[in-house]
């Protein structure tokens, strides 16, 4: 992968990194005021906490997927699938820079779990 490509991505991985930490933010706020708001009572605000957490550890996972791409880059293994070793579809990259498999590991890997 040419170097100017691999600052692209690094570029887009930067900015879903912190888009995430600011989204994450925002919809946790979103969702506290609006049961607040509402008067909801302990059941509900039970719900926000535990959708409040399902957020937050999505988030988490794409920061660290995130971050693991980046450790990539600067390993010099970025766009390489860790199941196969080919590269990875360039199109699957610009869909999910932080795309640590192929797409017929990641189904495989999907499966396995």
């Amino acid at each position: 992968m040419q170097a100017a490509e691999l600052n692209r991505y690094k570029q887009r991985l930067l900015e879903i990194r912190s888009r995430t930490r600011g989204e994450l933010n925002r919809i946790i706020d979103v969702v506290l005021d609006d049961a607040d708001a509402l008067g909801e009572h302990d059941r509900t605000k039970s719900e926000a906490v535990d959708k409040e957490l399902a957020l937050e550890h999505t988030e988490e996972s794409i920061r660290s997927a995130v971050n693991a791409a980046l450790k990539r880059i600067e390993a010099g293994t970025y766009g390489r699938c860790e199941g196969c070793g080919q590269p990875i579809a360039k199109a699957r990259l610009d869909a999910l820079p932080f795309a640590a498999f192929c797409i017929d590991c990641e189904r495989a890997h999907e499966a396995s779990r």
